[in-house]
This record gives structure tokens, C-alpha cells and sequence, in this order.
């Protein structure tokens, strides 16, 4: 993490630096639990358009 311009520490890195091993790993847990579950919606939103983009092929 870099040091903002007018050498003041940004938030996240003050956080890195601050809390506990179990807050951080419970923080990046917690993140990447929620960047799954948006990529599983986005491929099931795509599979979707898919299978009507199909259907409507097969039925003009």
C-alpha cells in the first residue's frame, strides 16, 4: 500500500496496519465471500441470456 501524496496514510492502509490478524482475515474473508457470490450471480444471469438467446434461435 502507498502513502498518499501529501504523506497522510489512506484509510485502508491505516486499517492493514492497525487491526488484529483475526480482523483482517475475518475482513478479507468476508470480501471474497461477497466477490463469489456477485461472480456465481453474473454467470447465472449470463446462462440465462444464453438459453433464451438459444431458445429463440431454435423457435423463429
Amino acid at each position: 500500500m502507498s502513502v498518499a501524496n501529501d504523506g497522510a496514510s489512506s484509510p485502508l492502509t491505516d486499517f492493514f496496519t492497525k487491526a488484529s490478524a483475526d480482523t483482517r482475515r475475518d475482513v478479507y474473508n468476508t470480501v471474497i465471500s461477497k466477490a463469489i457470490a456477485s461472480q456465481r450471480d453474473v454467470i447465472e444471469k449470463a446462462e440465462a441470456i444464453k438459453r433464451a438467446s438459444s431458445s429463440a434461435e431454435k423457435h423463429p
